[in-house]
Parts: structure tokens; sequence; C-alpha cells
């Protein structure tokens, strides 16, 4: 036998046996290619024409991450999916089957987004089977319980802000309200959730609750239901409601001469639709509504800042709630020193006292985040700060 021929037969029959075990090694490998520089993909599910500050807040955390060490020393890649398209709202049905794109096709390592509660509820169980954190632009109260242990809120939950505003309505001297209605839309998870809130706590603290109206999205006219709260002589209205119909609804009221002071939950928060559908908002004056980030915040102010240097507008909370929810996932992939989906998991949970554009003292048993209540008024067309509630 050639000696010299054995050695290079061998080391050739070893390459072949190595290949494939290789090549499945580079398959589990979903972090780190070695073909190159690796990124943090995260899926993003963002509607085209709804709350679109939510992505804008997140670019504008990712981008400072991107600009600083990324996450674990990898830049940040986002995988945007629009569940909109020509409907008036995101489509529950598309948000799913995104979502199980993203993961099992994109191989995202977690999620930001779906946008309202009714589309979260449907794609928190997805994410929690396969196993992906995920923070939505929602706060319906049961969005993480339906969800599983991988759906964490950035927002106050639905239940919460029924609790606060029922106090504003009933304890403030501005309002000090005995009676209420409540108006709110069909067939969605937080508008229902939060009215029904409101009303519980408001009949807690010795309210009456005089009438419960409901309308369908898209409904431009509420006739029918601001004459029977009108007819019920109800002091406070709570709309849970969104745009534009919380504008519209409250042109209508007044227009009928029904001076009801109108309260909402943080559905109101898209600061582009609530001002911009009138073309007088005097109607809005005086109106109030939930908003878990103040710009008036001191701590805030670098968030403020930065928003509007790169938007040209400032932000609302619904960019507040995509900058927080970008940068919760940052600092938990970084305590957890992995990607990890179980691990990342974990350290969501654990993260305490949290300052971005809002303040997050943590994470309670259902994973809703415990942060202040900043209750916003309109006055001159403008939203300002009203007070401040603790949690």
């Amino acid at each position: 036998m050639n000696t010299k021929i054995f050695p290079l037969t061998l080391l050739i029959l070893i390459s072949i046996l190595v290949i494939p075990f290789s090549g499945c090694e580079r398959v589990k490998q979903t972090v780190t290619p070695p073909d190159g520089p690796s990124t943090v993909k995260i899926g993003v599910i963002q509607p085209s024409g709804v709350a679109i500050s939510f992505s804008k807040g997140a670019q504008l955390a990712k981008a400072q991450r991107n600009e600083s060490s990324g996450i674990l020393g990898m830049k940040v890649e986002f995988l945007v999916r629009d569940n909109q398209g020509d409907l008036p709202r995101p489509d529950a049905a598309e948000s799913v089957r995104l979502a199980r794109e993203l993961i099992e096709q994109e191989g995202v390592v977690a999620m930001l987004g779906p946008i309202f509660s009714s589309n979260s509820l449907k794609v928190g169980p997805v994410v929690t089977q396969l196993q992906r954190p995920m923070i939505p632009c929602s706060s319906g109260h049961t969005v993480t319980s339906v969800g599983g242990e991988f759906v964490f809120l950035v927002a106050t939950p639905s239940s919460v802000q029924g609790r606060v505003l029922a106090r504003l309505a009933f304890d403030e001297t501005e309002v000090g309200a005995k009676t209420a209605a409540t108006i709110r839309q069909t067939n969605d998870a937080y508008s229902e959730s939060v009215a029904t809130a409101f009303a519980e706590n408001f009949q807690k603290l010795g309210g009456k609750i005089v009438a419960t109206e409901v309308y369908q999205l898209g409904d431009k006219t509420f006739d029918t239901q601001l004459m029977k709260i009108k007819a019920a002589d109800a002091e406070v209205i709570f709309a849970a409601s969104f745009n534009p119909e919380v504008p519209l609804l409250i042109a209508q009221a007044r227009s009928m001469d029904i001076e009801a002071t109108f309260i909402g939950g943080n559905g109101w928060d898209e600061a582009e639709r609530l001002l911009g559908t009138l073309t007088d908002n005097a109607p809005l004056e005086g109106a109030y509504f939930f908003r878990d980030f103040s710009a008036e915040a001191p701590n805030a102010a670098p968030f403020v800042q930065a928003y509007t240097a790169m938007f040209g507008v400032p932000p609302d909370g619904t960019a507040a709630w995509g900058y927080d929810a970008m940068s919760l996932l940052a600092t938990a992939m970084e305590n957890a020193g992995t990607l990890e989906p179980t691990a990342v998991r974990d350290a969501l949970a654990n993260i305490t006292d949290y300052q971005g554009a809002s303040a997050i003292a943590g994470y309670d048993a259902e994973r809703h985040p415990l942060k202040s209540s900043a209750i916003h008024i309109i006055r001159d067309g403008q939203i300002e700060l009203y007070k401040i509630f603790k949690p």
C-alpha cells in the first residue's frame, strides 16, 4: 500500500462524513450564521392606516440601539408586515397568518404588535405555542391571560384604565359626576373590557350608570344612541371608542346640546386623528382621556426630543408604546445574555425600574406593566396633562 495515498483518502472520507453534520449544526444556529454578520430579527405587525406611530416609536428605539452596540453585539432588523390592507381595521385572521409566517419562515426571535386587543387575543396563543416573546400595541386586560406566558403588555391594562377613569369621573372636583353613560364599539375586545371596567368601578364608588349604548365600526352618526343618553341626563359620557369615531361622536353630542363631560380610554390616544378629524375642534374642549405616557414628564424629555427630531412631529401615547416595547425587548435580551426565547421571556418578567418613554416599575404576575396613569385634557385644541395617578 502506498502510505502517502492513505492519509489523503482518509481525509477525504472524513470530510464527506463531516459535511452533513456541519449542515445540521448550521440549521440550529438561528442567531449566529457562519457566513457573515448576524442580525437580531424582530417581527413587527403594523397596520398601514391605523396607529402608525407605534412602529415609528419602535424604529426610533431600534435606531438608537443600532447606533450604539446593537443587541448582544448584533444589529437589530425589523421585518414589518401590514395586517390591514384596504380594510377599515386590521384583520385578526391575517394577523395570525403573518405571525406564523414571521416566526416559521423568517425566523424572527420576538414580535412587536399587533395593534388592537381583538387581534392580539388571536395572535397570543400562536406566539406562546411557537415560543416567541410578544409585546403588542394593546391594552385589553385579558390579552396576556388568553395569549399565554410569552405575551407582555406595554400599555396599562383596560382594568386599570377603567378604575382610574371612574375615580376621575366620580371624585375629581372638575367632574364630580354621580351619573354616567357608556358607549362602546361592538365586537371589539378592548372597547368592551374598558367600558365594563369603568361601569363596575363607577358603581362601586356610588355612581349610577344610566345608559349603556353601542355603535358599529365605521359609524359616522350616533343619533339614536345620543338621544337615549340625553334623555337619561348623564353627567358623564364614557366613550370606549377609537378615532375617527371619538371626535365625530362628541361633535354630534354638542350639536344636540348635550353638555355631559366626555371621558375616554387610551383608544383615543392617536393624536393625528383625534385632533385632525374635525375642521373645528371646539366640541372636544374639556374632554378627558387616559394616556399612560406624559410628554411633560422630565424623564420623558429625551424620548420626546429624539422622536420629534426623527419624524418632525411630537410623539403620542402609541409612539411611546412602540418605543418602550422595543426598548424592553432589547433590555431583556441583554439581561438574558442570549436570544433563546424562554430566557428572554423570563428576563422580561424580571425587568424593574425601566425608564424610557414612560416609567415601568416592573411586571405583575399577569405580565401587566406597573406604571403611572397620566390623564390628559383637551384645552384650546391641544392635548395637555391634567393629572397623574400613581399605580
